[in-house]
C-alpha cells in the first residue's frame, strides 16, 4: 500500500530539513498519546544510521520500531525504513521541494504492508488507513506550528 501526504509551509527547504533532521522534531511530532521513548542516543539523520525507538501499541503493549535512515540528501530529504515494526514492511520518504515563493513542499510517501497477513487489507481499510490520516493531520499542524515559531509567525 502507499499513502501520500503533502503540506506548503512558508519555510525555506533548508529551515524544514533543519526541523526535520532534528531530535526536536522527533517528539513535535509526535502525538501526546502515542509517547515514542528513544532506545538510542543517536538520532542523527545521516546515512545508514539505526533509529530505535520505544512505543506502546494500543496504549499497552510494548513495542519496539527500529528505522534504518537512508538517502540522506540536505536539504531535499530522506528516507526510513522499519527494520523492526508493527507493519509487515514500512518505508517513509520525507521530500523537501522548494516553491518559486520561497516556501517548501513537504511529501511524505509512506509505502507499508499493515499487519494481518491474509486479513491486511481489511485491517488497513477499518484501523490502519484512518490512523494514518490522523497521524498526518496531527503531524501537519505540529509542524505548521514549529516552523511558525521558529520564524517568528503568530
Amino acid at each position: 500500500m502507499e499513502r501520500v501526504w503533502e503540506l506548503e509551509v512558508a519555510a525555506s527547504q533548508e529551515e524544514v530539513w533543519a526541523f526535520h533532521s532534528s531530535a526536536e522534531a522527533l517528539e513535535a511530532l509526535t502525538p501526546p498519546g502515542r509517547k515514542l521513548t528513544p532506545l538510542t542516543d543517536d538520532l542523527e539523520v545521516r546515512d545508514g544510521a539505526l533509529h530505535v525507538m520505544g512505543f506502546k501499541l494500543f496504549g499497552i503493549i510494548p513495542q519496539k520500531w527500529k528505522a534504518r535512515i537512508s538517502d540522506v540528501r540536505p536539504p531535499h530529504g530522506f528516507v526510513d525504513t522499519a527494520e523492526q515494526s508493527p507493519f509487515k514492511a514500512w518505508r517513509h520518504h520525507h521530500e523537501f521541494i522548494a516553491l518559486p515563493n520561497g516556501g517548501t513542499l513537504i511529501r511524505d510517501t509512506v509505502t507499508y504492508i499493515p499487519p494481518g497477513g491474509p486479513f491486511a487489507g481489511l485491517v488497513n481499510k477499518l484501523f490502519v488507513s484512518k490512523d494514518l490520516d490522523a497521524l498526518w493531520a496531527f503531524r501537519h499542524q505540529a509542524t505548521k506550528k514549529a516552523l511558525d515559531s521558529k520564524l517568528g509567525k503568530p
